[in-house]
């Protein structure tokens, strides 16, 4: 697995940007209310990706 956390949320089909001078925060876009259920996608996404990410290349 290759590539930006942003990207591999993406990947995972959430819309998501990197954003700010380093290109350091994430921004859900679009910016909206969601429920639990959306926060609980969300954070199992992030963690799947991050995993990943973090893997010694």
């Amino acid at each position: 697995m290759s590539g930006s956390p942003a990207t591999l949320l993406r990947e995972r089909r959430v819309l998501i940007s990197a954003t700010g001078p380093y290109g350091n925060v994430l921004k859900i876009r679009p910016p909206l209310v969601f429920a639990r259920e959306h926060v609980d996608r969300l954070s199992d996404a992030l963690a799947a990706s991050l995993a990943g990410w973090a893997t010694p290349r």
